[in-house]
């Protein structure tokens, strides 16, 4: 059984915290609902939503960002490694000392860069933790926008992230697009976020909305893991 990334167990630990929050009602069931309460509900609500989808954005970069630490501590060849995810960091440092003044910096940059990241397409070299970085593929993860998302893991060899969690969802019962609802849950949290009142989440929606949360966090978990272990064969639970 393959175990989970850490950054999932990370991500089931932070909806707890929304739970609580769920559980607070502003006044007994048996009692008389007033303005003032409702409000309070609401605004609960609204922030459980933001909260959620802030929590999700966050365990999604962690588990591209864990990708890089395991190939980091395996060293894994070059040549099992994505092309896409070598050309980002080349890439990413073209761009930097392109954006550079003409001068002797920009000079010695560029020869640095053909030293050390030539390495990257060596196939018969074991990759360096030293030219890669996990925050420079974190920072890919802009958004939790489908397109977004499907770019961000293909980076690490992840073959349509939504489509594979679709079929996950559809494995576990739950009939449902996941791009379809990933882009009615931070459409709300977009609304919420830029002060619009009239969205206002019930504590069923949150809960269906964790559920589904959970759900996905735990098939994009196993596409990250699969794309570890193919490529660190030598990793070890």
């Amino acid at each position: 059984m393959q175990k989970k990334l850490a950054a999932y167990d990370d991500f089931i630990s932070s909806t707890e915290e929304l739970h609580h929050l769920l559980s607070v009602r502003p006044v007994s069931p048996l009692a008389r609902r007033t303005e003032e309460s409702v409000q309070l509900e609401n605004a609960v609500h609204r922030a459980c939503l933001v909260l959620l989808v802030a929590h999700f954005e966050g365990f999604a970069k962690a588990a591209l960002s864990e990708y890089v630490d395991e190939v980091c501590a395996v060293r894994p060849p070059v040549r099992k490694l994505p092309p896409e995810f070598l050309e980002l960091f080349t890439r990413d440092r073209i761009q930097e000392i392109a954006s550079l003044p003409p001068g002797s910096d920009r000079v010695n940059r560029t020869r640095r860069l053909f030293t050390a990241y030539s390495d990257l397409w060596d196939e018969g070299r074991t990759i360096d933790p030293q030219i890669i970085s996990a925050k420079i593929l974190a920072r890919k993860m802009t958004s939790l926008k489908p397109d977004v998302l499907r770019e961000s893991f293909s980076l690490i060899g992840v073959e349509d992230v939504i489509a594979q969690a679709t079929l996950s969802l559809s494995g576990a019962g739950m009939s449902v697009r996941v791009d379809a609802k990933l882009e009615e849950i931070v459409n709300k949290r977009n609304l919420i976020a830029h002060g619009d009142y009239s969205v206002k989440p019930t504590s069923t929606d949150l809960e269906e909305y964790i559920e589904f949360f959970m759900a996905v966090g735990d098939a994009f978990s196993a596409c990250v893991g699969r794309a570890i272990d193919s490529v660190c064969t030598l990793r070890s639970f």
